[in-house]
């Protein structure tokens, strides 16, 4: 009878120290899930910022030509303007010449 107990009693004590182990090898699986999720997140994290970046930076591109191509508009538009006004006065300036030296009258 002794022999049967002692036996329950290694058996026991055989199955504890294999749960003890299943649960430690258990921890150590989940701790590593949380550190590969975790870098997996900074991973990700890493990549969003590089990717906001570089759209920044394509952005900033983007904007940077059309700013060129509106100021050169505007100074093509500024050059028509400046020459119809100049055309303008200068025609004001005969009409009023004319007028002084009496060529034309109105």
């Amino acid at each position: 009878m002794k022999d049967i107990v002692k036996k329950i009693m290694e058996s026991e004590k055989e199955v504890r120290a294999s749960v003890e182990t299943a649960r430690t090898e258990a921890q150590q699986i989940v701790r590593d899930a949380e550190a590969k999720n975790r870098e997996i997140i900074e991973q990700g994290r890493q990549k969003a910022v590089i990717e906001g970046q570089n759209l920044l930076e394509s952005m900033k591109r983007e904007a940077e030509e059309e700013r060129k191509v509106q100021v050169s508009q505007v100074s093509v538009d500024t050059d028509a303007v400046m020459k119809k006004r100049g055309n303008e006065i200068d025609r004001t300036v005969a009409m009023i010449k004319d007028l002084v030296t009496g060529k034309n009258r109105i």
